[in-house]
């Protein structure tokens, strides 16, 4: 059973019920719905499916909501797309045009002001390039550099651009307040840029009385990697989006960019996840590349927590089959994965607090006696965690009375979350988690498993642990 969590991207190709429920049993632990690209009805339809799904297999699955974020985006083209020629001349204009191969405009309208001349602009994802040559008062010309396809609302990259744009636009504070009240799990914030970035969907969230919603924050610009420690802080976790940061950055510094945001994201005890091209080549075809094999692989030796498909789900041929292929080299990649040496690099680092040791001497105890699985009891889901942070050879049951808890589980590594009564006293806990780990797993005689959790019942820190044999 792979433990590295799975978030697919719903669209066109992966929105009917029945290929939902392939995917959950294929892998799927999260699903992403970019809400920019779905009206409310739309996205409504969605996570109904996606709790009927849910409710059918009996599995505790997330739901994620895309942000736009301060982004400066294509106005429409009346074409689907055009190709923009190399040493082409191609106008920017400040107010709204039908865009072609020769002007176009975007939703910001003082575009001018935040380019000079021989600024290089990127679009989408950067494989088209362009040279600003002239500027007017109202519109700027461009020579295009690297040709290619460009497409409607494609992203315009202008260095420092973003940063003048305010965080919360009126768009994105409706899509928030839609995401609080279908009690969304995750929201995926697009294109921050510091801590007050963070605070104001915070102050969102607590103005509308969420306790529930987990802040992703999206690292797309380098702003946001120079102030990553203060966004881990009073984020939830962070996501490698690769396509904007790509485009952001020279793109031979992105594998640097990316393993030093794991590196923080798991120093701060937060969840890491990384997105765009991981899968790309099978957004054609069924099989991936061997680059995109060793990307993946190498994913999970740096201890991300989620990897995360976009294209090759929402318009890939075979959405399911990204499933099976990616799960595979996630659980290939965790039986390589050297457990104890990142145990004991683990320990050596971390706070030595109760919770932490126990959590030390649970994994380490996984690892000695080869155990079946630790059944990590846990209100709040600070137990489970820790025991996450410690990245165990086995997989956690993450056992709670509380769905809201269980489902911000679902993106932490090799936490399986399992919907559990309220517990009485320590027995109940003991009997209960056994009965749970033989209904979810299954079992042999002989296994070995790990119990853990709080005493008194619903105390906050995680105080004990108990070896047992299941006997039958």
């Amino acid at each position: 059973m792979k433990k590295t969590k799975i978030v697919a991207t719903l669209g066109p190709a992966s929105c009917s019920e029945k290929i939902i429920e392939e995917m959950i049993l294929k892998g799927v632990d999260v699903f992403k719905i970019n809400i920019n690209h779905a009206s409310f009805l739309e996205c409504d339809n969605l996570i109904q499916k996606i709790k009927k799904a849910s409710l059918k297999l009996k599995k505790i699955i997330g739901i994620m909501l895309d942000t736009e974020g301060p982004r400066i985006k294509l106005d429409n083209f009346k074409e689907k797309e055009v190709f923009f020629e190399l040493n082409k001349e191609i106008r920017f204009y400040d107010y709204h045009v039908v865009c072609n191969n020769t002007q176009v405009s975007t939703n910001y309208n003082n575009l001018t002001n935040l380019v000079s001349i021989g600024e290089e602009i990127k679009i989408g994802d950067g494989n088209v390039k362009l040279k600003v040559i002239a500027i007017h008062k109202d519109n700027f010309i461009c020579q295009v550099i690297d040709e290619g396809l460009v497409k409607s609302n494609q992203t315009v990259h202008i260095k420092d651009g973003n940063y003048k744009l305010p965080f919360i636009s009126l768009k994105d504070k409706e899509n928030i307040l839609y995401a609080i009240k279908n009690e969304v799990d995750f929201l995926a914030l697009s294109n921050v840029r510091d801590e007050q970035d963070i605070l104001e969907i915070i102050d969102l969230l607590i103005e509308n009385e969420n306790e529930h919603t987990n802040i992703i924050a999206k690292i797309e610009n380098e702003r946001a990697f120079d102030n990553l420690e203060e966004i881990l802080k009073i984020s939830d976790g962070v996501m490698v989006a690769r396509g904007d940061l790509g485009s952001d950055i020279s793109l031979e510094k992105l594998p640097f960019y990316q393993k030093k945001i794991l590196e923080k994201a798991n120093s701060y005890q937060k969840v890491g996840l990384i997105a765009t091209d991981l899968l790309k080549s099978m957004v054609d075809d069924n099989n991936p590349s061997r680059a995109e094999v060793a990307d993946i692989y190498n994913a999970v030796f740096d201890k991300c927590d989620a990897l995360v498909l976009c294209d090759e789900t929402t318009i890939g041929i075979n959405p399911v089959n990204c499933i099976e292929v990616i799960s595979k080299i996630i659980v290939e990649a965790e039986n390589d994965f050297p457990y104890k040496e990142n145990l004991d690099e683990t320990f050596r680092l971390v706070e030595r607090d109760t919770t932490s040791t126990i959590a030390y001497s649970v994994v380490d105890a996984d690892l000695i006696l080869n155990a079946s699985s630790i059944l990590a009891n846990t209100i709040s889901g600070y137990t489970a965690r820790k025991i996450s942070y410690f990245r165990p050879k086995s997989i956690i049951l993450g056992l709670s009375p509380n769905l809201t808890t269980l489902k911000s589980l679902t993106l932490n590594y090799g936490i399986l979350p399992v919907l559990t009564k309220e517990f009485k006293d320590i027995d109940h806990i003991l009997s209960e988690s056994i009965s749970k780990y033989k209904e979810v797993i299954g079992h042999q005689k002989d296994d070995i498993v790990i119990i853990t959790g709080g005493l008194p019942i619903n105390n906050q820190s995680t105080n004990f642990m108990k070896i047992e044999k299941i006997s039958a």
